[in-house]
């Protein structure tokens, strides 16, 4: 198995910003540039102008994938379209939190958009009211195949675009490796009528849903919802074994990484039952501690983090000039109060064999240990050594550097989490029904990785990485005037932006 390729990084510059400064422009006048003018306003009825002309790239990739048939073929819960089918209810809550909406009564700026109905073809989007009806006929027991048919038009659509992506890349066999993350995340719910909530272990009345996403680009492969006070790990074996069940059809190899709450015999199995690979960090039980400390002192060598590796790469580099270094303002007001630190000043890594008891596959566990230094302002106290245990069962080509390196990587994880809240309103849980949050998760999930997709498909690549804020700035605010000419409907871009040429590229691919 070939080591993993890094993910791409995202620049934190703004591309084609730039301007020569022999062409900017002067003020030709004396005091400040901003003069602020006396304006007047009016309003233009019939203009059909909108703010959200990057819709079209979603509109265009919801029709060259055919989302709306995969959705009314596979989900079934209203008796009568009056007039509203079930992939117009989903597409609507889809497209309002692509745009930016938190809520489902954010549909309303979709719905008064009369550039944005013309874009989609539609007199009318379903009223926040409506949709929330819609998400509450998600019922496991009227409905029982609903919820599990709109996962499988996420799942669908998956494979539809790495199908596109293999055809365009002119790959003609699966691809190498998959690199899976998988985390739960913990909602505090301010609602006390939530079905299904439950008190964590930290006391929050919450749901724990959890999370199944690609390390590469940030796609979220599953998603499901649970009550707040179960394990992060509980269930986690289905779950991973029904994304294995149709991700092993594209790639070779697929690598689970989770944290030690993941590390458990039962998914260990399910891994291994569809030939993946598994790296987690191991708990330190069951005989560790004991089996680390008969390790001879000659079977640890020296262990260099890949950020201290990478900046003595660049001190390699010619025409590297060192900067000066700041001073740690928080450590020098630490030793004036007098508290206590805790600081790493070494690590070592060793490697053996691991078999866990009563079973008889046999794993490879790499041993890190770290020499923390104890100190109380500047008084030296004491050393200790602390130990921590990776769990794998990858080849022998990634040596015990490379599975440090790999199994933490997975904390990008973190990230892809956070904007699923905070970019995409994704944790929003908007009604009090369980199966009712479980469909928004879908939905949400399906927002999330069309802009994942179009990105991958028509964007630049770098574009996979950004955060979702930047995405919608850069590809979904984008003024807009809709006419209609020849019979045909045209979406004319206004104003001069950075992304205009990428975006009309992307709108040719699609």
């Amino acid at each position: 198995m070939q080591q993993p390729k890094p993910a791409p990084r995202a620049s934190h510059v703004n591309f084609g910003t730039s301007v020569r400064h022999e062409d900017l422009p002067w003020p030709e006048h004396d005091g400040p540039v901003m003069r602020m003018p006396k304006l007047h306003v009016e309003t233009e009825e019939r203009a059909t102008v909108t703010r959200f002309g990057g819709l079209a790239l979603a509109e265009q990739f919801c029709r060259r994938f055919g989302v709306a048939a995969l959705i009314d073929e596979h989900v079934e819960v209203l008796k009568i379209h009056n007039p509203y089918h079930e992939s117009d209810h989903v597409l609507a809550q889809a497209m309002s939190l692509y745009v930016g909406g938190t809520c489902l009564e954010d549909m309303m700026y979709l719905q008064g958009d009369e550039a944005v109905l013309r874009m989609l073809g539609a007199c009318r989007l379903p009223d926040p009211t409506t949709a929330g009806d819609f998400l509450r006929r998600f019922d496991s027991v009227e409905h029982p195949a609903a919820l599990p048919g709109l996962c499988h038009v996420n799942n669908e659509l998956q494979q539809r675009v790495w199908r596109k992506l293999s055809r365009r890349e002119r790959r003609r066999r699966k691809r190498e490796l998959c690199v899976l993350d998988v985390d739960g995340h913990i909602k505090e719910l301010c609602g006390v009528q939530k079905e299904g909530a439950d008190f964590s272990y930290k006391g929050q009345w919450s749901y724990q849903p959890i999370i199944v996403s690609m390390a590469s680009t940030g796609e979220c492969l599953a998603v499901r919802n649970r009550p707040g006070n179960v394990g992060s790990a509980d269930g986690a074996d289905a779950v991973v074994d029904d994304v294995l069940e149709w991700t092993t059809q594209h790639f070779d190899n697929v690598l689970v990484r989770g944290d030690s709450a993941y590390d458990r015999q039962d998914l260990r199995e399910v891994i291994e039952h569809h030939d993946g690979y598994f790296a987690f960090v191991g708990r330190g039980h069951e005989g560790r501690p004991q089996q680390t400390a008969a390790l001879p002192e000659e079977a640890f060598v020296p262990f260099v983090t890949r950020a201290e590796r990478r900046r003595e790469q660049r001190r390699r580099e010619r025409g590297y000039k060192p900067r000066s270094k700041k001073h740690n303002r928080r450590r020098r007001r630490s030793r004036q109060r007098g508290y206590k630190e805790r600081l790493q000043t070494k690590q070592w890594v060793a490697e053996t064999t691991y078999q866990p008891p009563g079973q008889p596959n046999v794993y490879r566990l790499v041993v890190r240990r770290k020499l923390i230094e104890h100190r109380k302002g500047q008084t030296h106290l004491f050393d200790a050594y602390e130990y921590a245990w990776v769990v794998t069962n990858l080849p022998d080509n990634f040596g015990a550097e490379d599975v440090i390196d790999h199994t933490y990587q997975r904390c990008d994880q973190e990230n892809v989490i956070e904007q699923m809240g905070s970019g995409l309103a994704g944790w929003r849980m908007p009604v009090a029904e369980f199966d009712g949050n479980c469909a928004w998760l879908e939905i949400a999930r399906l927002a999330w990785n069309m802009g994942k997709w179009i990105a991958q498909l028509v964007l630049p690549a770098e574009v996979v990485r950004w955060e979702w804020k930047r995405f919608r700035l850069h590809y979904i605010l984008v003024p807009a005037q809709l006419i209609k000419r020849a019979r045909q409907l045209w979406v004319r871009i206004m104003g001069a932006r950075s992304t205009i040429d990428p975006l009309l590229l992307a709108f040719d691919a699609l």
